[in-house]
């Protein structure tokens, strides 16, 4: 007769429970084997990034920004512009009431008016010495006629008063017109010498009015650009930024009233650490993202390395040479054009900040 055993539950349990553990124990090494192997290869390819480029988050968006400023101080009669309007190159922005730069231009005209009637007037004078002294001349040869005339007639009467045909009073009528002809020859001649000198001395007048004329001209022609600066227009094309005018306000020449930030004209200015720079050269390749498109990659290309660092620049530059020296990793910037066209949909504005990596290998 056999018997039938059967396992009780105990039993089982008790073999059941070590095939589980050893289970989890090797799902266990090998979520730690894939986890490590993650990690392992995350860490090789952050290596070999960070081996073959150079990022910063140290970098901003510059732009051109023009200052809006009048040349002529005077009262701001009207402004033609809000905050953030986009104008265009040569568009007027506002105008500076022009009262008294008209009457400057008037005053300007009336001075250039009587230094041309000088001018005429002196041409006329010289003219009219030209004149006086081209009679002098012609004067001077009836004069020398007159006086070859009265020296023949006295040779003749002198050889007739040898022979006795005219009396010594004939004689002496004949001397006499012979010395009053050389006498009045003489002054005619001095005349007409005091007429030619008349002449450079009008000369020297007209010369004298034409400086005066090109004077009153160039005034006149600068009365009318100053006239022309009361109309303040846009140096470039760009949006309206920090506007500080309003009619009725009165303004100097050179005082800064807003300024025109450039649109379509934008790059970055990196600021990398010394140490980065080892391998950094003009013409590599940049990628960088603004903060306000953290979704939107940017491409372009290192144009120029400054040539000191921005510390030089500062107000009060350090100097080691002085006091206790504490090393300070130095930050030198860097240019970086953009190499695709300006995106309208994400532009780019100076002072935006950006984070941008170089790849130096």
């Amino acid at each position: 007769m056999s018997t039938t055993l059967s396992k009780s539950p105990a039993i089982l349990g008790e073999t059941a429970q070590p095939a589980s553990t050893a289970v989890r124990r090797v799902a266990a090494g090998i979520a730690i084997t894939v986890a490590v192997a993650a990690l392992a290869y995350v860490g090789v390819k952050r290596w070999q990034f960070a081996a073959a480029h150079e990022d910063t988050d140290d970098a901003q968006v510059e732009g051109h920004v023009s200052p809006v400023l009048p040349r002529v101080a005077g009262y701001v009669g009207r402004v033609l512009v809000n905050d953030n309007q986009r104008v265009t190159a040569g568009q007027v922005l506002l105008e500076i009431d022009g009262t008294e730069l008209d009457l400057k231009v008037q005053e300007a005209q009336a001075a250039l008016a009587s230094a041309e009637a000088d001018l005429r007037t002196a041409e006329a004078s010289v003219a009219n010495a030209q004149a006086m002294a081209a009679a002098a001349d012609a004067n001077v040869q009836t004069a020398l006629v007159r006086d070859r005339k009265t020296v023949s007639d006295l040779a003749r009467d002198a050889a007739l008063f040898k022979t006795g045909a005219i009396t010594d009073s004939q004689l002496t009528d004949t001397q006499a017109a012979a010395d009053t002809a050389k006498a009045q020859l003489e002054a005619l001649r001095q005349d007409a010498s005091a007429s030619r000198l008349q002449v450079p001395v009008t000369d020297a007048r007209v010369a004298a009015a034409q400086t005066q004329v090109a004077e009153k001209r160039s005034s006149l022609d600068f009365a009318r650009l100053q006239r022309s600066y009361g109309s303040v227009t846009a140096p470039i094309s760009g949006l309206v930024s920090r506007k500080s005018v309003e009619p009725g306000q009165f303004v100097q020449a050179g005082q800064t009233l807003l300024s025109v930030a450039a649109e379509d004209d934008a790059w970055v200015v990196a600021n990398f650490k010394e140490t980065q720079l080892t391998r950094m050269k003009v013409g590599q390749t940049v990628d960088f993202t603004a903060d306000t498109y953290p979704d939107v990659i940017f491409h372009g290309k290192v144009d120029s390395i400054a040539g000191t660092t921005g510390a030089r620049f500062a107000l009060l530059p350090p100097d080691n040479s002085t006091g206790n020296f504490v090393k300070v990793t130095q930050r030198i910037p860097v240019k970086i054009l953009l190499a695709d066209p300006a995106d309208p949909a994400h532009p780019l504005r100076p002072g935006m900040s950006v984070d941008a990596v170089v790849q130096v290998r």
